[in-house]
């Protein structure tokens, strides 16, 4: 997929109702947002399955990308990679300017699908 510029504060489809392994689209961050949202929506009664959420230096790169830090979810207390729930909306947030992001299905979804959804915010 070729790699889209983000639009601050508009929330911006990283997968779609996928299953299979896989890095789904990439996006380019302006050195403007600081603030990067992720929300992972399980479709379906989801059995397995998890997202790896990851930064690169150019959103065409295609070697082996950096996972993001780990990061606690107050409410879950889920980190990176986040387990997809069943039927659920979870949330990974990183503070911090980054060039490049992904949302990667990191552990086949099985049963349901997954959506991943980005926001960047700026200052």
């Amino acid at each position: 997929m070729p790699a889209q510029a983000v639009r601050p504060g508009v929330l911006e489809t990283l997968q779609l109702a996928q299953t299979a392994l896989g890095n789904g689209q990439a996006y380019a961050c302006t050195p403007n947002i600081i603030e990067h949202i992720f929300y992972v929506v399980g479709n379906g009664a989801v059995g397995a399955g998890a997202i790896t959420f990851e930064t690169a230096h150019d959103p065409e790169y295609t070697g082996t990308w950096t996972v993001l830090p780990t990061f606690t979810a107050p409410a879950t207390g889920q980190v990176n990679p986040l387990t997809v729930a069943a039927n659920a909306v979870l949330m990974y947030k990183h503070q911090g300017v980054l060039a490049a992001v992904r949302a990667r299905i990191s552990t086949t979804i099985t049963v349901g699908t997954v959506t991943v959804y980005y926001k960047g915010n700026v200052s």
